[in-house]
């Protein structure tokens, strides 16, 4: 079933009726959800079982901290990655951030983030989401920062490949064009080549090469490089294709499409659900049996990744007020 390549948004804190009708048409691979999806504890936990009974398999959110903290009013905001790796605590940080999605029904943290801070670049338009300009203090903060998660029973996702570190533009408005320089370009693609096996799954950026085809629709930068040139054999991820750095190509359906056949296993459609029935035709009817195996077998790999994971989780729930507290105690430490 072609829509088990897809992971879905969904518009509010409960699910309309034309919201469960789509996904029990269409189960996807997972859900992510969003600030503009939680509430408290309680609507949350019955959002997380409606989407469950659906027939989503796994529940995905991006936690990062600071700038990216979908969590911050339900519990204490989290002190941002590149802080946390300033202290060298980015593992306290994965363990905080798995603790927390675990006790809230997750099984994945889109994180971490190991583009680069570059000066005029990364370093603005990321900020705080960046540990480094470097790839050697990267690589360490990601690790540990998996390695928390991990422990927590928490899957990771690294982002974004093959780097958008030298982008002067944000992905979620416009579509930067990175300049050809291969020793840059062997430093932005150090890290992911450094912890793609222990994270399993790496996210593909809409940034552009010289042709200004965006990586996570070229084949080029998803299938080529990704797998033949550094021998990722996990599950790649689109970014969001409602973003507006793909604007200029095409709508929902031919973005999937192009997606997919450019080497995403996973394709994120993250708000408009309304879209999913046309995007699931759109793949099943242009990208190859063969591919759409490919992906199937990627990312049911990926999921046993994230069942042996699982056992890392504490039998008994950590309570809520707990894990505030643990978060609020761990960002004061920082100063």
């Amino acid at each position: 079933m072609s829509s088990r390549l897809f992971g879905v948004g969904v518009e509010g804190p409960e699910l309309s009726p034309r919201e469960r009708e789509i996904l029990t048409a269409h189960p996807p691979f997972g859900v992510i959800l969003f600030r503009r999806n939680i509430e408290s504890p309680g609507q949350l936990a019955e959002l997380v079982a409606s989407l469950r009974e659906l027939g989503a398999r796994y529940l995905f959110l991006d936690q990062e901290g600071g700038p990216v903290d979908r969590l911050r009013d339900l519990l204490s905001p989290a002190p941002s990655f590149a802080r946390a790796s300033r202290a060298g605590a980015a593992r306290r940080a994965g363990e905080l951030a798995g603790e927390a999605l675990a006790r809230l029904g997750f099984d994945v943290d889109l994180a971490p983030v190991v583009d680069r801070s570059v000066p005029g670049a990364g370093a603005l338009v990321l900020g705080e989401r960046s540990a480094s300009a470097d790839p050697g203090p990267i690589i360490a903060a990601a690790g540990d920062f998996l390695a928390g998660l991990h422990s927590r029973g928490i899957g990771g996702c690294l982002k974004h490949f093959p780097g958008l570190g030298r982008a002067r533009l944000d992905t979620h408005n416009k579509l930067p064009v990175i300049e050809s320089d291969s020793h840059q370009l062997a430093l932005d693609i150090a890290p992911f080549d450094a912890l793609m096996s222990d994270a399993g799954a790496i996210m593909i950026a809409h940034a552009a090469a010289d042709d200004g085809v965006p990586a996570s629709l070229s084949p080029t930068w998803a299938r080529t490089y990704l797998r033949e040139i550094v021998g990722f054999e996990g599950a790649a991820f689109s970014d969001d294709l409602e973003m507006g750095a793909l604007s200029a190509f095409g709508e929902l359906p031919e973005r999937s499409s192009r997606a997919a056949l450019a080497g995403c296993d996973l394709l994120f459609v993250c708000r408009r659900l309304d879209a999913l029935p046309a995007c699931v035709e759109s793949v099943e009817r242009t990208v190859p049996v063969e591919r759409r195996t490919e992906a199937a077998e990627r990312l049911e790999a990926y999921a046993s990744h994230l069942e042996r994971i699982r056992g890392n989780r504490v039998p008994e729930a950590v309570p809520l007020e707990t894990v505030a507290a643990a978060i609020r105690g761990f960002d004061a430490s920082l100063g």
